[in-house]
């Protein structure tokens, strides 16, 4: 014969047990450990700020990895960052331009080091010329190891050249994922490397303006992998020539209106946009940035966005 349970049974501890598991558990308090320090935490570890102050704070593990409050003296250093360093609260100048670096603390041997990005309200251009040589603007997100800061006919500009490994294709962000309502422009400038030419261009609230080399293109797109919202022109463009182009977003009757304009730099800007898009499923906020596609060299000059 066989044991089985009866069902009132089955109820009642499925009852008692959605019952318990509905109630909210305290908790628990973290046991500190009174053991030294063996390795430091520094937070928040990564942190943007327009210009209020950043307060870090300090969190250290003993051998077995508890965490301790038995840290010790602290130093605090910083690199690379424009501002005061006091404490464990680090505050930008007024006056900083958009920049990037790291505060260290230490305590005996051990150390811990956070990443600042310090990126001032709009408006903002940059042409470079600040800029030391193979480097990058620090506060970028996506262009290490792929653009570089070179000299061009008198002047630094940024170039993408085509990569020693790895994919042609790079996204480049400037600011902050919430930014929205604002304008972007560049001027840039494509080379030819035997039959191949490069795509390039400009991205605002996560749509990209691209320039297509190959194919003699302008198109606004969310998503290179599904167009399903693109819209595509024929458009006719030299390498080795410099053209500027422009690029904003408007959010209007739960829809995205995105705009573009391209024309050779040095010329007056044509009135009328070059192309638009509409987005019924619309991207409402992203960080101002450029794009490139580079079997050939891609140069870029005289960034604006306000």
């Amino acid at each position: 014969m066989r044991n089985f349970i009866p069902l009132y049974v089955i109820l009642t501890v499925c009852i008692l047990a959605a019952g318990c598991a509905s109630k909210e558990m305290a908790p628990k308090p973290v046991e500190m450990s009174t053991a030294p320090a063996t390795s430091l935490l520094l937070t928040p570890a990564e942190t943007l700020t327009s210009g209020d102050p950043v307060v870090f704070s300090v969190i250290g593990f003993d051998a077995d990895g508890k965490q301790t409050s038995a840290i010790g003296d602290t130093e605090w250093s910083q690199t690379g960052l424009t501002g005061t360093l006091q404490d464990g609260t680090f505050t930008p100048d007024t006056n900083a331009a958009a920049h990037a670096g790291t505060a260290t603390v230490q305590s005996g041997d051990i150390k811990a080091t956070a990443r600042v990005r310090v990126i001032p309200s709009l408006p903002w251009t940059e042409d470079f010329e600040a800029i030391e040589l193979e480097k990058i603007p620090t506060h970028w997100i996506g262009a290490t190891g792929k653009f570089f800061v070179r000299e061009k006919d008198g002047n630094k500009v940024l170039v993408k050249p085509p990569p020693q490994r790895g994919l042609d294709r790079s996204n480049v962000y400037i600011g902050p994922s919430t930014m929205k309502d604002y304008q972007i422009q560049v001027d840039l400038m494509g080379r030819k490397n035997k039959r191949r030419v490069p795509d390039m261009g400009l991205i605002a609230n996560r749509y990209t303006l691209d320039m297509q080399g190959k194919h003699q293109r302008l198109q606004i797109r969310s998503w290179a992998s599904d167009l399903r919202m693109a819209e595509t022109i024929d458009f006719a463009w030299e390498t080795g020539v410099w053209y500027t182009m422009k690029m904003m977003v408007e959010i209007a009757d739960d829809k995205a209106i995105i705009r573009g304009k391209v024309w050779r730099t040095g010329e007056s800007e044509p009135a009328e946009w070059t192309i638009t898009a509409e987005d019924p499923l619309p991207n409402r906020e992203g960080s101002p940035g450029i794009y490139g596609n580079s079997p050939a060299d891609i140069y870029y000059d005289n960034l604006k966005v306000w």
